[in-house]
């Protein structure tokens, strides 16, 4: 598959590549730098570092991004990664699919997380092989709660730490 950008009003989706993987697992940003794009002082953030051998391992075995791995969140106006977001592995046999993103702090609050997941979602749905979106935020992350409900997705579930979230593909006669 040939990933494209997934450009929205004021962000650049960017896949990430097995070459920006391995650049910033060795603490390097200089493949992001030779896109022309910038990196928040703040990214990656641990989270993101905590996913990057998983995300490498993957696209070690497959070479090209499947747009189920992760996408950098590019700020339009400044050419800066303020964020990701993506998916943690390719569709199940049930077609399910679990999506995950994070900005720095100091770029919250500002639509941009709401923006950057309706877009990703849109790419998800339009992807034969998925049929349901599934998230989780902490219980007391409401603006992640507020994000995932705005987007369309339903609590299905909670536990004393977690809300569990859900889309259902919708199927068109």
């Amino acid at each position: 598959m040939n990933l494209k950008n997934i450009i929205t009003d004021r962000l650049i989706l960017v896949p990430v590549t097995l070459e920006i993987t391995q650049s910033l697992l060795d603490g390097s940003s200089k493949e992001i730098e030779n896109l022309g794009i910038n990196i928040d002082e703040k990214w990656p953030t641990d989270d993101t570092m905590d996913i990057l051998p998983f995300v490498n391992e993957s696209l070690e075995k497959d070479r090209i991004p499947s747009g189920f791995e992760f996408w950098m969140i590019v700020k339009k106006d400044t050419m800066t990664v303020l964020g990701d977001i993506g998916f943690k592995g390719k569709p199940n046999e049930k077609g399910e699919i679990e999506v995950g993103f994070g900005l720095v702090e100091n770029e919250r609050g500002h639509g941009l997380g709401f923006e950057s997941l309706k877009a990703i979602i849109d790419w998800a749905i339009s992807q034969n092989n998925v049929k349901v979106i599934k998230a989780d935020c902490l219980i007391d992350n409401k603006p992640s709660a507020r994000i995932l409900e705005k987007v369309g997705m339903k609590e299905v579930n909670r536990d004393q730490d977690l809300i569990y979230w859900e889309l259902i593909k919708p199927v068109y006669k």
